[in-house]
């Protein structure tokens, strides 16, 4: 029987209860931005006693279907102030599912505002330790003493470092992969400054060897998910993530004619040596150094995590993506890609986003705090200031919004508050209006569409199906490189779940995901959409070989995208 845990921080009680009936077929992404709506202050601070954390597996967690274990992570954004939700990779979503907990919701804060370490085990087991002997320490030395003489296959450690015990608005929330390294990061939007507001160093999830979901139909969701694997392993997109991971990409955006790799703080879309940093050379580099692809949750048949090593052989980080690549390579001018891995990893182990440091970083280049290229500058600011929570190192922490007001810059690379990803709106038009209209802000994965060449009024519409459709992946616990499409959604909640639903009842859920998040961002306070976008997006021109681009979607077309509801 599904239930949710309510776990109460001032009492630090923990509580079961039934799922309500209205949640019933609601999962990840869906499931956790209803609850923050339903049960949260839309004018609540952030990091304030009244705010809430919640997470919460996909409806097909605990099966066997592939990439099915994701997990998300909601709660109000101290770096948005609006709602967020920012799912994650790993082995915690599974083992969720198999304790039967449909959601967590961690409220209130504790009187001494320590912070703890909450274990949930099977059976409704739970117990608070005090998270004293882990303070300060990064994420990759927390999670290997929570996972001291257990296996990842059975334990799940979720956790924030010293960037979430700082409450920095770009802090992560770690969650381990099945090798127990903490590299999988719902890191957008600062909800690991919200979990340390409610007073959480680290929560242990054991599912104790529990068995998967059983379904209502195990002969339909077997035939569905065997299908469904077999569209996924045929498509060769999941083949060249196999190969390169989504480092490949940074072959495709480099290009004259797309301009998509954000460099010198996204003043230029291209850099001639980003080979040195692309998928390609750290494949070559794997061969020599003894890296491999990964999945980074049990079940993936896609295996597109980098595991990349250093020059003697040994672990750097085994999350090198192409969004990192960009933010804290290129859109930094450096060009190194060891550099980019040691960058990666210590945002890992401190906790904290890449893309919004990798935008931090570019807008203090830009105000002279560090020369561009000067990967050993970042490397030093991170470990030293950011750990330490200097006041550099917490204006730094606190992203790219707040580096540029320190410093007077006014060309902010951020939209609703959060910086913005890789994918340019200037010559790919449909990510700007993604950034502009979604809940999410600037977040590629809210709908990436990379059509050129269209229609305003088409680019419009495929953001907007986009968007529906990933709010729906999101919310049964799928990750969007299986490309799961909604009549596969559909069959396979209807197997596990016994229920009939169609294509058109996947895109509803979406649909209402949606209308939830940007009813509560409205009162929240948020305005018009348009007015969100920077302006150099439209003053600044990218000179690609098409010509000089701007974003040029019209102001009212983007205010009444959605004038369906």
């Amino acid at each position: 029987m599904s239930r949710i845990l309510r776990v109460d921080m001032a009492t630090l009680r923990v509580s079961e209860e039934p799922l309500p009936a209205a949640y019933r077929l609601l999962g990840g992404r869906a499931l956790t931005s209803r609850i923050v709506a339903d049960e949260v202050d839309a004018g609540a601070d952030p990091l304030g006693a009244e705010a809430k954390l919640v997470f919460a597996p996909g409806l097909l967690g605990g099966t066997a279907v592939t990439t099915s274990g994701r997990t998300s992570f909601g709660g109000k954004s101290p770096l948005m102030n609006g709602l967020k939700e920012s799912n994650v990779g790993g082995v915690l979503g599974h083992k969720l599912s198999k304790l039967g907990i449909a959601a967590v919701i961690v409220e209130g804060a504790p009187a001494d505002s320590a912070l703890r370490v909450l274990h949930l085990a099977p059976g409704g087991a739970w117990r608070f330790d005090d998270a004293r002997p882990l303070l300060g320490l990064g994420n990759y030395d927390t999670a290997a003493r929570l996972l001291e003489g257990a296996s990842s296959k059975t334990r799940a450690v979720v956790s924030i470092g010293p960037a979430g015990e700082h409450r920095m608005a770009a802090a992560s929330i770690a969650v381990n992969d099945p090798e127990g390294r903490p590299t999988r990061h719902a890191a957008r939007g600062g909800l690991g400054a919200l979990m340390a507001a409610k007073g959480l160093k680290a929560i242990v999830v054991d599912d104790g060897g529990a068995k998967n979901v059983e379904a209502a139909d195990p002969a339909a969701l077997r035939a569905a998910m065997l299908a469904f694997s077999r569209v996924v392993l045929d498509d060769p997109r999941t083949s060249n993530l196999s190969k390169t991971g989504t480092a490949g990409v940074i072959k495709f955006v480099n290009r004259d004619n797309v301009h998509s790799l954000p460099t010198r703080n996204h003043r230029l879309g291209t850099m001639p040596t980003a080979d040195a940093i692309g998928g390609h050379h750290i494949a070559e580099l794997g061969d020599e150094r003894g890296g491999k692809m990964l999945p980074c949750m049990a079940g993936c048949i896609i295996k597109c995590a980098i595991l990349f090593n250093d020059a003697r052989g040994e672990h750097v980080t085994t999350a090198l993506e192409f969004e990192t690549i960009a933010l804290l390579g290129s859109n930094l001018e450096i060009d190194d890609v060891d550099a980019v891995a040691q960058m990666d990893r210590l945002c890992d182990d401190l906790g904290l986003d890449t893309i919004e440091m990798g935008n931090a970083f570019g807008v203090a280049m830009e105000a002279g705090v560090l020369p561009w290229g000067d990967w050993r500058g970042v490397i030093r600011l991170l470990d030293e200031d950011v750990r330490n929570g200097t006041p550099r190192g917490r204006t730094l922490g606190a992203g790219t919004v707040a580096v540029a007001r320190a410093h007077g810059i006014d060309r902010i690379p951020a939209v609703k508050g959060q910086g913005l990803p890789a994918w340019e709106p200037r010559t790919l038009k449909a990510m700007g209006i993604t950034y502009a209209t979604s809940p999410q802000g600037a977040d590629h994965t809210a709908g990436l569409v990379t059509a050129r060449g269209v229609t305003p009024e088409t680019l419009l519409q495929s953001s907007r199906h986009e968007q529906i459709v990933m709010a729906a992946v999101d919310s049964a616990g799928l990750c969007q490189f299986s490309n799961p499409i909604e009549a596969d959604i559909a069959r396979m909640v209807s197997a596990l779940h016994g229920v009939s639903w169609t294509g058109d009842d996947v895109l509803a859920l979406g649909r209402r995901v949606l209308l939830c998040e940007r009813d509560f961002n409205r009162r929240a306070g948020f305005g018009r959409d348009a007015a969100e976008l920077p302006r150099f997006l439209r003053d600044e021109p990218l000179h690609t070989s098409d010509g000089p681009q701007v974003f040029d979607i019209d102001d009212a077309l983007i205010d009444a995208f959605w004038d369906f509801e």
